[in-house]
């Protein structure tokens, strides 16, 4: 619109040349004749006549005015000023441009009427414009269609790569792969390849470590217990000795049974498993440490069916038992619920111990940590794994667990939900 305006004032201005070339003695009729030639014409749909569109005066110095068009007022336009100016006459607004010549000491006055000059430059703006706008959304649609076609590859390297089970690295194949895509395909596939060398590294490492360490370990613990009878009164060191062994082969121990169930190396085969049976059969093989403590220790809940893996979900409620009972004093409460509430099964256990403060209770399930240090308030020795564990075989299986305060015994109370819902489609999938 700006460049079409200047267009417009370039136009007027050439107008004011050739009403210099007007000479006041020429005769009236040539000169309206000379005036009329001037006329701007305009296009046929804009329905205007030639005469409509620009009006012209020439004054003398005074003002009086000299001669006109037919559209001219017979006053000045505009002020005797020098330049372009906007003003109101026969009912429209005008553009006039004045010019001042000294030599023959005139004033010449152009007028243009300012709606034609926007009906006129909305024209050529429309006509530039409107083909542009209508070919956006045809060429959105072809970049779209011609972009969707080129990343279709990479949609099936991405399908292919998400439909994997979480232990499956073999390499992607992928049928007519095209030349700009084979890089990534390489890359990925070489990615896989690593990864899968260092998992390896790492079961080949935990798997023998922890296997290594079981046989001198057992051979400690029997050299320490003939020690025992050997000697009449053992001392505090003796003791402190057989305590670190026991520690040691815990915590192989629990190596193995983290190695066992990481979802790298161990591919999750579910089956009907008894919750609250389960739990019973744990408690019956490892009743022996509550006993030991002189602790206070209830079962209650009912029979509760889910899919899962029985060995795994043994691991969890020993590493739960253990932890109560371990952590809490002598003749302290242990209460232990199993049961089924709506759509879940419930495992919650509660102690009257210690507890864990809740700025820590997510800490104690990384691996390793344990609250305090060695220097745990209780004085049992741990490896810091049990609650690891305890997590990772929850999310084996889809499920949730939250530790809060006992509001009954006052201590810890950790309570692990199942999604039951879906266990049939489980069971499924895991014989498939």
């Amino acid at each position: 619109m700006a460049e079409a305006e200047l267009l417009f004032d370039m136009q007027l201005q050439e107008h004011v040349k050739l009403l210099s070339l007007i000479r006041t003695s020429t005769s009236d009729s040539a000169n309206s004749r000379l005036l009329e030639e001037l006329e701007l014409p305009v296009q046929d749909d804009l329905e205007l006549s030639a005469e409509s569109v620009i009006a012209y005066q020439i004054l003398d110095e005074s003002g009086r005015l000299l001669l006109r068009s037919v559209l001219a007022p017979s006053v000045a336009m505009a002020p005797m000023e020098v330049g372009f100016s906007d003003r109101n006459f026969n009912a429209y607004r005008w553009r006039v441009l004045a010019v001042h010549i000294p030599e023959s000491q005139r004033w010449l006055l152009a007028a243009q009427r300012q709606d034609v000059r926007y009906e006129l430059a909305e024209s050529v703006i429309l006509q530039a414009v409107i083909p542009t706008v209508l070919s956006i959304p045809v060429s959105a649609l072809l970049i779209w269609l011609i972009v969707g076609y080129g990343l279709q590859p990479i949609g099936r390297l991405a399908q292919e790569v998400r439909k994997r089970e979480v232990s499956d690295l073999s390499p992607v194949r992928l049928d007519d792969v095209p030349k700009e895509l084979a890089p990534l395909t390489l890359s990925t596939n070489d990615l896989l390849r690593r990864l899968q060398s260092s998992f390896n590294r790492e079961k080949r490492f935990a798997a023998d470590a922890a296997h290594e360490l079981r046989t001198p370990i057992s051979t400690l613990k029997v050299q320490v217990h003939n020690l025992l009878n050997e000697l009449e009164s053992p001392t505090a060191s003796v003791h402190e000795l057989q305590q670190s062994i026991d520690q040691m082969g815990h915590l192989v121990e629990q190596i193995l049974i983290l190695n066992r169930t990481a979802p790298d190396q161990y591919m999750v085969q579910f089956a009907p498993v008894n919750l609250y049976a389960l739990t019973q059969d744990v408690i019956s093989e490892h009743y022996e440490q509550v006993l030991d403590k002189e602790q206070e220790f209830s079962l209650k809940g009912n029979s509760v069916m889910m899919a899962g893996d029985g060995t795994a979900l043994k691991s969890l409620v020993l590493n739960l038992l253990s932890n109560a009972s371990k952590y809490s004093p002598r003749k302290a409460q242990i209460e232990m619920y199993v049961e089924q509430r709506g759509e879940s099964a419930v495992i919650q256990i509660e102690d009257s111990g210690a507890g864990i403060p809740e700025a820590m209770r997510e800490r104690v399930f990384d691996r390793f940590y344990r609250l305090d240090g060695d220097r745990h308030s209780s004085g049992v020795s741990g490896s810091g794994l049990g609650l690891a564990i305890v997590k990772h075989i929850v999310e084996m299986h889809g499920g949730k667990i939250r530790l809060s305060r006992s509001q009954s015994l006052g201590g810890l109370c950790v309570t692990i939900t199942f999604d039951i819902v879906g266990d049939q489609v489980r069971l499924e999938e895991g014989n498939t």
